[in-house]
């Protein structure tokens, strides 16, 4: 997994500038605190600031005039706060920053080029944060080559034992062939910028936590995509997206926090081997789109709460998960918790946002509880009837939103009698894919309308215009069925052979209670 990249052509006419500016003794340099003082410097497409560090790097030797950096061989140690500005190339050289526990350092790349074998090209061993800046109109380019040493516990191109912070205006590509790609022992954030990662195992990693507020984040891993894992806290190995883009292609989960995730902004584009978002504690969602493309199971936490945002899920598993416990193997041949017990703090609440779900398994499942109250959710569901396009352990509750779930008639599960929403069930033959449903009211008004993307022989549908007293139509290709409601809720299900059609898709009457799915969690 390799990027492309683009060389800036100002990288040459920069050099040699700060070089003839050095030669005819135009700038100074500070003992006292490693400051360089010059007059402002024209570099790339962005004028440096006066107090700026330059650091030219080059395999002929690496050039800084300030006391605050020391160079040996193709090393360059950053040992005072200051901004330093990067420019040339290292084919086997580093960048370490080693300056006081308070010290705040930032590093501009400006066209900078470093290829290190063995460990991280920007090693960042000491300091309160490090700030990785790409200048603007600068590509840049980081690369570790080789197994990383494991006796230094160094395994990422960028590694930092402090916060990282990552920003600027310009790209920089991030390549490790044997190991991860970004790595915060601390917290991570990211400002803005583009960043571009290729990661033998894990792509950007923030051990206490990981903010995204702005730019763009491509990942391409092989493990995990995007990562805060803390196993000696319960507050930290948190996940929040507040805006920019993100795509992520891993073979593990593509978004994974051993805490909690919160999205509330921006855009995900996510291609997973396991989960598409995996979280230990809560994911929350309330604005931004998210898209996952391929997935084990779509979105996985112990609590899910939705209430804003674009939200589109193709799993060959469950479409939602809300589970406890690790998303490793259960023993069954599969991922997640135990699939037959119920769990009283699982819980998966939708009271906005608009969702379509995709799933061989389940569409919307939860070990303990569904609480639909708003929001816009369709899910084209199993063709195997051991699952359910609606499924949980505890009780499913509809009081707001619309809802259409198709999918196997054989574990067919309807919302429960505590719903102060009208929702009916039915089964009946099997509709090929692309076969619409809709629900139409006395006058022939559509309430709501939804074309599954996969066969189906049942149908969930619920809308506010729903009505005790009501009479409503259903058709779905062939089929089509009349229904009265005489109470909020018209056929139960029973998580066991989908009794429809005919006898108004329901087992024992209209009244409505729930079987609970007999604790299925598959």
């Amino acid at each position: 997994m390799k990027f492309t990249y683009k060389k800036t052509l100002c990288t040459a006419l920069s050099v040699v500038l700060a070089a003839s500016l050095i030669g005819c003794g135009s700038v100074t340099a500070s003992a006292a605190n490693g400051t360089l003082l010059s007059a402002a410097v024209t570099s790339g497409t962005e004028q440096a600031e006066a107090d700026e560090i330059r650091i030219t790097l080059s395999d002929a030797g690496c050039v800084s005039d300030s006391a605050a950096v020391s160079i040996e061989g193709s090393t360059v140690t950053v040992t005072a706060e200051g901004t330093y500005r990067i420019t040339g190339t290292l084919s086997d050289g580093q960048i370490i920053v080693s300056a006081p526990e308070d010290a705040k350092v930032k590093l501009i790349l400006d066209g900078a080029e470093i290829t290190k074998s063995g460990s991280a090209a920007i090693l960042a061993l000491s300091a309160d944060k490090v700030i990785v800046a790409a200048a603007e109109g600068s590509v840049n380019k980081l690369t570790s080559t080789g197994e990383f040493d494991a006796s230094d516990n160094v395994d990422a191109v960028i590694f930092s034992k402090c916060d990282l912070n990552l920003n600027g205006d310009g790209v920089i590509y991030v390549t490790s062939e044997a190991g991860h790609g970004i790595v915060s022992k601390d917290d991570l954030k990211i400002k803005d910028g583009t960043v571009y990662v290729s990661a033998a195992k894990k792509g950007v990693v923030g051990r206490d936590s990981v903010t995204m507020e702005e730019g763009v984040l491509v990942i391409e891993a092989g493990t995990k995509g995007l990562s805060s894992e803390n196993d000696e806290s319960e507050e930290d190995g948190n996940i929040e997206i507040l805006g920019g883009s993100l795509s992520v292609t891993a073979a593990d989960d593509s978004v994974h926090a051993s805490g909690n995730v919160t999205i509330s902004g921006g855009a995900l584009t996510l291609s997973s081997g396991d989960d598409g978002i995996h979280a230990g504690g809560t994911l929350t969602v309330t604005d931004g789109s998210i898209t996952v493309l391929k997935s084990y199971e779509g979105l996985e936490a112990q609590v899910i709460d939705v209430s804003g945002g674009v939200i589109d899920v193709t799993a060959s598993d469950d479409g939602f998960n809300a589970a406890g416990g690790s998303d490793g193997s259960n023993g069954f041949g599969m991922f997640g918790g135990d699939p037959f017990q119920v769990d009283a703090n699982a819980a998966l609440n939708i009271s906005g946002g608009s969702i379509n779900v995709n799933a061989e398994g389940d569409g919307l499942d939860s070990n303990g509880t569904l609480n639909v109250s708003g929001g816009v959710i369709t899910v084209s569901g199993p063709t195997n009837s051991g699952n359910g396009a609606l499924d949980f352990g505890a009780s499913a509750t509809i009081t707001g939103g619309t809802v259409i779930a198709a999918g196997a008639s054989g574990m067919a599960e309807n919302f429960g009698s505590a719903s102060t929403q009208g929702s009916i069930l039915l089964s009946f033959s099997a509709q090929q894919a692309g076969t619409t449903v809709t629900i139409t009211d006395e006058s022939g008004k559509v309430l709501a309308s939804y074309t599954p993307a996969k066969a189906y022989s049942s149908v969930v549908i619920s809308a506010e215009a729903l009505t005790v007293g009501g009479t409503y139509t259903i058709t779905a290709g062939s089929y089509s069925e009349t229904v009265t409601l005489s109470s909020n809720i018209y056929g139960s299900g029973m998580g066991m052979g989908g009794f429809g059609g005919g006898m108004g898709g329901q087992m024992g009457g209209q009244p409505g209670g729930q079987m609970g799915g007999f604790g299925r969690r598959f």
